[in-house]
């Protein structure tokens, strides 16, 4: 539920929406590329993720937008988590500042999960 409404929260501020689409098609190019020989088509892929009634792609191109799509909204929605948990720490004097909240969520020094 949490993470539901952190969408919410990206899903209603315009600029995080496209930035978010703008690394969605980052990633999905990416990942496609690096499994298919042939190049997923950016600007058909834009559509698609825009509305799923445009884009001229493949059902195979469809089906892997749609998971990974579903994959970084996720990956959007746990981040704005992290963030507001950050903050209200911070807010409550929980940690001093940004490195030792990541010393408490990443204290082998690796990214905050």
């Amino acid at each position: 539920m949490i993470i539901s409404l952190a969408n919410l929260i990206v899903d209603h501020d315009p600029m995080t929406v496209a930035r978010r689409t703008q690394d969605t098609m980052l990633y999905i190019q990416s990942e496609w590329n690096k499994r298919h020989a042939d190049p997923i088509d950016k600007g058909e892929l834009h559509k698609f993720l825009c509305d799923e009634h445009y884009g001229d792609l493949s059902e195979e191109q469809k089906a892997f937008t749609r998971q990974h799509r579903d994959e970084m909204r996720n990956v959007y929605g746990v981040t704005v988590c992290r963030l507001l948990l950050c903050e209200e720490m911070l807010h409550r004097n929980m940690v001093a500042d940004f490195q030792s909240y990541r010393s408490v969520f990443c204290p082998e020094g690796g990214d905050v999960p």
